[in-house]
């Protein structure tokens, strides 16, 4: 803003000096104006505002009177005149003369500007270059793949030798402009999570400015989930959050702020329909009045893991060109624990039916993994017989898998047959490596058990001889009793 009120920084000079030497203005010359801090390849195209004219009391007229319009719209004022003054006032405070004007603020000037980028005049041909061959101010349009810019102004003045124009001067525009970049991110800052979490996404980019009388003016977001993941939809409907960031703030900022605790006030709502895993939304009513332009936004929605790796791709551009605003990508991962089950004397031999149960927290708060009949985590429960063991194959081996980053108890409930169970199982931590996770998170644990020994016998030398013993005793007992009858007889 502070280039495009030098524009009018020069006016009422060359109001004075206009009278005097209109008769030499014809052959200055011409003037290329520089655009300072654009992008490398960036495309110009211009468009005569303001020219000289002696005859008038500023000693400048717009163009044409649409243009002037645009002006006195955003100026609130009627004559054309009293526009231009207001435009030399907000540069020269000491004016005082007309009586009753006053300077244009800042967001007068910006929306003037805008006015006439919404208007469809037509412009010179896209170039390299801005060569122009007269004084004046003059809108510039700026463009280049990947970035937006805002509405220029830039100023020709008169160069002077002996206090007669002897030629067109300009100190050039510095242009405003913005890197359309798109990035893709969740609530997981280390990109761990588990199955069964509802995530939120975060879609962060720049908004372009494109002028209202572009034909195609559509800012269509396309969403897909490659793996892992279903939109928190209802119906096949599902709501987006927008929230905008003001002039200055940057995306980097407004991300942070909008994930935090205290996130600002949303700015817009829109409700989409959601095709299996992925959505294209026309948030078009974005690019409204331009309003947004070149400030970040950031678009939230949610969707629940249901794997143990989630891919999501997200891409905004104007429904002919899918990343003309950018593209992102986010990719979530989670955990699994291997239980390798052996026998402690000999540990080639894997044990199979070993059952074992998951668990986190402490004694006081310890809550049981839930898995389902693949193994992969379900949910967390707080009752240990609603939780599920896991059990070992014939390979002695077990594997968990959905979990978020995080430490966890190992219990082994059932041993296999012929086996003590291993009550002093070490916890297993699952953790990343560096900031972000790249990949699943794996850990091992191995767990041995030992041989139940044989028990020992009870009992002395047993009932056999008692048996024999009993057996002699009631073959004597007969003998004798037999015996004694014949002995009665006789």
């Amino acid at each position: 803003m502070k280039r495009m009120k030098k524009v009018f920084a020069v006016l009422l000079t060359l109001a004075m000096v206009l009278g005097m030497s209109i008769t030499v203005f014809a052959d200055l010359g011409t003037a290329a104006i520089s655009v300072n801090g654009a992008k490398e390849g960036t495309q110009y195209q211009y468009l005569q505002l303001i020219k000289p004219q002696a005859s008038e009391p500023t000693g400048w007229e717009f163009v044409n009177n649409s243009v002037a319009g645009n002006f006195t719209t955003a100026l609130g004022v009627s004559d054309v005149q009293q526009a231009i003054w207001m435009l030399i006032k907000s540069q020269d405070s000491t004016i005082t003369k007309p009586e009753g004007v006053t300077a244009a603020t800042e967001d007068q000037i910006k929306a003037a500007i805008t006015n006439v980028a919404n208007s469809g005049y037509a412009l010179s041909e896209p170039a390299s270059t801005i060569t122009v061959n007269d004084a004046g101010m003059y809108y510039i349009r700026a463009t280049a793949q990947g970035y937006t810019y805002n509405p220029m102004a830039a100023y020709v003045s008169f160069g002077y030798t002996g206090g007669v124009p002897s030629g067109l001067h300009t100190e050039g525009v510095t242009a405003k402009g913005t890197e359309i970049k798109t990035e893709k991110s969740s609530d997981e800052a280390d990109s761990v999570t588990e199955i069964g979490r509802i995530e939120t996404y975060y879609v962060g980019s720049i908004v372009p400015f494109v002028p209202t009388s572009d034909s195609n003016r559509k800012y269509i977001v396309k969403d897909e989930i490659t793996g892992g993941a279903a939109y928190e939809a209802k119906d096949g409907k599902m709501s987006l959050t927008v929230y905008y960031g003001g002039e200055g703030t940057t995306l980097e900022d407004l991300i942070a702020s909008v994930k935090s605790e205290n996130p600002p006030a949303a700015g817009d709502t829109f409700t989409i329909d959601v095709t299996g895993s992925s959505f294209t939304a026309d948030l078009s009513a974005i690019l409204a009045n331009n309003t947004h332009a070149n400030q970040p936004i950031v678009i939230t929605y949610q969707a629940k893991v249901t794997d143990v790796t989630v891919g999501n791709n997200v891409s905004i551009g104007d429904g002919t060109n899918d990343s003309q605003f950018g593209s992102g990508s986010d990719k979530l991962f989670t955990g699994e624990i291997t239980i390798n089950k052996k026998d402690s004397s000999d540990q080639n031999t894997p044990l199979e039916g070993a059952k074992f149960l998951i668990s986190k927290g402490t004694e006081n708060s310890k809550e049981y993994a839930k898995f389902d009949a693949n193994n992969k985590f379900v949910e967390w429960v707080t009752v240990e017989s609603e939780a599920l063991y896991v059990v070992t194959g014939a390979d002695g081996k077990v594997k968990v898998e959905g979990l978020d980053e995080g430490t966890y108890h190992i219990e082994e409930k059932v041993a296999p047959n012929g086996y003590s169970i291993n009550e002093e199982i070490e916890d297993v931590t699952l953790s990343v490596e560096g900031n972000k996770a790249t990949a699943v998170l794996k850990a091992e644990r191995e767990v041995l058990d030992t041989k139940l020994s044989s028990l020992p016998s009870t009992g002395g030398i047993g009932t056999t001889i008692f048996t024999i013993a009993g057996c002699l005793i009631m073959v004597a007992a007969a003998g004798l009793f037999f015996a004694s009858r014949r002995k009665s007889a006789k």
